[in-house]
């Protein structure tokens, strides 16, 4: 059996085929499908990590497919909210330009063969962005006023991201030539 065909690769490549679109149409019917879809497809992200270190299934194609899966999720869920106004352009135009630098530059480094690790700050910003999107279903679904609470939770998300991609960036120039 193809060692790339396991388990942790499914779960990863299921969130990324099949569980964006789906979501993409619940967005403009239904927050509450949505929220449900998001958490179903946060968990497989957990549980794909989980599986691949505890069977020791992590290959390098798991490693690319679970990172763009998880961009693709996470910046496909904020543009729907930015067209529901639920969230400024302006946060969504930076967060889809720092992980587009950082996805080129690791790109450019996998190329030679060199990977840099992520930093604690990039995973801080993983996880604010996934409680901010509940944050907002939440708004969605209760119509609960949180707007005080929102703007701490988009402007500390935007600035862990800004400063994760930048350490990213100062601990990959010592790979360029």
């Amino acid at each position: 059996m193809n060692k790339n065909l396991n388990i942790p690769n499914t779960l990863s490549t299921i969130r990324a085929i099949f569980t964006i679109p789906i979501f993409i149409l619940t967005i403009y019917n239904n927050y509450l499908w949505a929220l449900i879809l998001f958490i179903i497809a946060s968990l497989t992200d957990l549980f794909d990590g989980m599986i691949a270190r505890k069977l020791n299934q992590v290959t390098d194609l798991g490693k690319f497919i679970d990172q763009i899966s998880d961009k693709i999720m996470i910046n496909a869920i904020f543009v729907g909210l930015m067209q529901i106004k639920l969230i400024p352009g302006w946060f969504v135009a930076i967060l889809i330009s720092r992980d587009t630098f950082v996805s080129g530059i690791r790109m450019f480094l996998a190329s030679k063969n060199i990977v840099v690790a992520a930093n604690k700050l990039g995973k801080l910003k993983t996880v604010l962005q996934m409680s901010l999107i509940i944050l907002l279903y939440f708004y969605g679904i209760t119509k609960i006023n949180l707007n005080i609470l929102n703007e701490i939770m988009i402007y500390s998300t935007v600035t862990v991201s800004i400063i994760s991609g930048i350490i990213y960036f100062i601990k990959s120039l010592k790979h360029f030539s």
